[in-house]
C-alpha cells in the first residue's frame, strides 16, 4: 500500500485548505478589481454627462465601454456574493427548521447554486468561444472584438463555482464534524 488511511487524510485535507487558499485569493483579486471597475465606471459617465450636456460635446465610446464595465462588476462581483453568503434564502423557513435539517439544505442548496453556475459557466464559455472562432466584433465604432467582454461572464462563473465547491465542502465538514461530536460526546 502506497499510503496509509491516515496519512491519505492528511493529504487531502492539506490539498483541500491549499485549494481553498488559492480560491480565495484570487476572490480577493476579483473583489477589488471589480470595486476598481466599478470607480472608473464611475468617472467614464460623470466625463459623458459633463462633456454632453456642458460641452455639447457628446461621446462615442462611453455607453458601450459602461455596457461591458457593468457585465465585469456584475459577473465577476458575484463570486462576494456567494463567498458571503448573501444570495436571497428562505430565512424564514431557516429559523423553524432544526440546525441539523439546515445543514443538510445548505448542501442541497450549494449543489444546486453550483449546478446552476456551471450551466451558466458551459453556456457562457461556449458563446466566447464562438466569438472567438468567427472574429465577431462589436457593431459599434470602436469595433471591439466580442470575445474580449464574452470572456468576463465564463470568467465570473468559474470563480462562483469554484467558491461554490468550497460552500459545499464547509457544509458536509460541518454535517460530519457535528456527527463526529455526538458520536463522542463533545
Amino acid at each position: 500500500m502506497l499510503f496509509n488511511h491516515k496519512d491519505l487524510q492528511v493529504r487531502l485535507k492539506h490539498l483541500y485548505y491549499y485549494f481553498k487558499l488559492v480560491i480565495e485569493k484570487a476572490n480577493n483579486v476579483a473583489a477589488v478589481a471589480a470595486q476598481w471597475v466599478l470607480f472608473a465606471l464611475a468617472l467614464i459617465i460623470f466625463y459623458d454627462v459633463v462633456m454632453r450636456y456642458i460641452f455639447s460635446r457628446p461621446t462615442t465610446w462611453v455607453l458601450e465601454i459602461s455596457e461591458y464595465m457593468l457585465v465585469f462588476v456584475t459577473f465577476v462581483g458575484a463570486v462576494q456574493v456567494q463567498r458571503k453568503k448573501s444570495h436571497i434564502k428562505m430565512d424564514y423557513f431557516y429559523g423553524r427548521f432544526p440546525l441539523r435539517l439546515c445543514r443538510y439544505l445548505d448542501i442541497f442548496f450549494n449543489i444546486i447554486i453550483a449546478l446552476f453556475f456551471l450551466l451558466i459557466l458551459l453556456t457562457s464559455l461556449q458563446m466566447t468561444l464562438i466569438a472567438f472562432h468567427y472574429n465577431s466584433i462589436s457593431n459599434s465604432l470602436l469595433e471591439i472584438p466580442l470575445v474580449i467582454p464574452y470572456s468576463i461572464v465564463p470568467f465570473g462563473m468559474l470563480l462562483v463555482l469554484l467558491q461554490s465547491i468550497i460552500d459545499i465542502a464547509e457544509s458536509v465538514k460541518a454535517i460530519t464534524d457535528a456527527n463526529l461530536d455526538e458520536k463522542t460526546g463533545g
